[in-house]
């Protein structure tokens, strides 16, 4: 190998010296900079330290002091620790005499015990005493609060008699038209004719018919008949009919009951050939004479309606409740702004003293108060008035917020225009609720067997038990078939076109009286029988009839 030549061999020493020196000179910088981080970090320690005075640092020498000399006694009480511990022998020494000890003083401690006992006793009595003593102090303070009182209580005076009639009870005549006023809370509330605030409350229901009527599907009737003035063979009243001529037009708009084809069979089950709803209805005929009816309402929506007294005149609330059967009536509620005064109802001319004159020209009328505790004065001086015009006149005590007034005597009868038979609407209805009623009819028809089957109750294990049950069963929901949901379904459509022929006033019976009101039946739903009727029990006393409400049905004068 050939020799590098001496220049160049010197020209890499100096390379190698120049890399050392500069590696040494960055140490050297690395190291100055670390020692001056160091003196800062110490300085800035140094400089944190809190200052220690004088005091604090002999405050420290102490509890050095305090702290030596706690652990020298502790080093001494843990040597006398160990030196008395007494040995195994001397510790079962011990033991004999504890137990020794405790037999020889069986007597002293249940004497103990007693004294425990007794101490809880002397300790219960005097908390019963202390109780005893505060409450003989609370009844003396009030003892001489009350006689602080009596002594400033004035001498009581006698108030001047007020002059009365005497009363002379007599039965209202059976024709006499009421006219019910009612006292309270020191105002005079005229009700008048019960028959003004029913019929007004009809009058609104029949005008929100597409609001309130009962529109949802469920078995039962939606109709009911409006009765008239004739009377059948039992002499009960006949329902109205209008005769309805069915024509090419009337066809082709009833072309959608034409595929209603509702199952008609007896009562034992035989069907009749089928036939669908319009063939029902007129047969091989081109007209019917048709049962003029109303679809009922819906009990939750009118209450929704009325709300809680949130209708009603001037001087009252109306309120809506359901009555007997499938019958509602109202109930009046005084408002506290209505109503008059005893200055203005005395007053020359007022509308009270217009009332008593318009009574007095009818031989027939009178008036009937209810007198709350309240406003027996305000009766006086209202009664006092209408006897200066000579309206005979009742009255009874009465409390409550809310009056239901009757009808003495109830109408037979009343005016009733047909054409507020809103057509439209009950044609929409039933459209809409006829073929539901059709589907359940036919359903209850086929599925007969399985249904009744699926109400057998579990506790019938004997076969003739079965037997009888079934047999039962299917009686009864043949004969409700035949008599209750068919007539039922017939009649959404029979109703919907009867509407549009009826029209005109005439007289139509009353069935309800006030506090009912009349004309308006609210649905209730109705299903077939789930078990057989049980046979009547002939020990069981017949129910008395429910009182009647909204005051006395006879009327006593005085």
């Amino acid at each position: 190998m050939a020799r590098r030549p001496k220049a160049e061999e010197e020209r890499s020493m100096d390379s190698l010296m120049d890399a050392l020196t500069n590696v040494v000179g960055i140490l050297l910088l690395i190291l100055i900079i670390s020692s001056l981080g160091i003196s800062a970090v110490v300085k800035k320690v140094v400089e944190n330290l809190p200052e220690v005075t004088a005091e604090q640092m002999e405050e420290l020498k102490k509890s050095r002091e305090q702290t030596l000399k706690n652990l020298q006694e502790l080093q001494q009480l843990h040597e006398r620790t160990v030196k008395n511990t007494p040995k195994e022998d001397e510790a079962r020494q011990l033991i004999v005499e504890l137990e020794e000890f405790e037999k020889n003083n069986k007597d002293l401690a249940d004497k103990t015990s007693d004294i425990a006992e007794w101490q809880l006793k002397v300790t219960t009595e005097e908390k019963s005493k202390e109780e005893n003593d505060a409450k003989v102090q609370t009844s003396d303070t009030r003892n001489r609060e009350l006689a602080a009182l009596l002594a400033q209580t004035p001498e009581p005076k006698a108030l001047a008699a007020k002059e009365v009639l005497m009363p002379n009870p007599r039965v209202a005549d059976t024709e006499s038209r009421a006219f019910y006023l009612v006292c309270k809370g020191g105002r005079l509330y005229f009700i008048g004719d019960p028959y003004e605030h029913t019929l007004k409350i009809r009058d609104v229901i029949e005008q929100q018919f597409t609001d309130l009527a009962f529109t949802d599907k469920a078995i039962g009737s939606y109709t009911y008949e409006v009765k008239g003035t004739k009377k059948g063979d039992n002499d009960a009243p006949l329902p109205l009919r209008e005769r309805y001529r069915l024509n090419r037009r009337d066809r082709e708009s009833l072309s959608a009951w034409a595929s209603l084809t509702p199952v008609w069979a007896n009562r034992e089950g035989v069907e009749a050939k089928p036939a669908t709803v319009v063939d029902r209805i007129f047969g091989a005929q081109e007209e019917a004479e048709l049962i003029v009816a109303k679809f009922r309402y819906d009990l939750k929506k009118i209450q929704a309606y009325f709300g809680e007294g949130k209708l009603g005149p001037k001087d009252f609330k109306y309120h809506v409740s359901p009555s007997s059967g499938d019958r509602i009536k109202m109930a009046l509620e005084m408002k506290p702004e209505g109503g008059w005064t005893p200055d203005q109802f005395l007053a020359a001319n007022s509308e009270f003293e217009q009332q008593c004159k318009q009574v007095s020209t009818n031989r027939r009328s009178l008036f009937y108060y209810y007198v709350a505790p309240d406003s027996f004065e305000t009766y006086l001086q209202a009664r006092s008035k209408s006897e200066q015009f000579r309206v005979p006149a009742g009255w009874s005590v009465w409390e409550g917020d809310k009056l239901e007034p009757r009808a003495a005597p109830p109408r037979a009868t009343i005016r009733y225009n047909l054409d507020r038979l809103p057509d439209a609407d009950y044609m929409n209805l039933a459209n809409a609720v006829g073929p539901y009623l059709v589907e359940e009819r036919n359903k209850e028809h086929a599925e007969l067997a399985d249904r009744v089957a699926k109400a057998m109750p579990a506790e019938l294990t004997e076969q003739a038990a079965k037997d009888e049950f079934i047999a039962k069963l299917t009686t009864e929901r043949r004969d409700w078939g035949a008599t209750r949901i068919q007539p039922w379904a017939l009649a959404v459509f029979q109703t919907a076109l009867a509407a549009q022929k009826a029209s005109g006033e005439t007289e139509i019976m009353i069935e309800e009286h006030p506090p009912e009101i009349p004309g308006i039946r609210i649905f209730q739903a109705s299903g077939p029988p789930s078990k057989p009727t049980p046979p009547p029990d002939p020990s069981k006393p017949t129910p008395p009839p429910a009182a009647p409400a909204g005051g006395p049905a006879r009327l006593i004068l005085d």
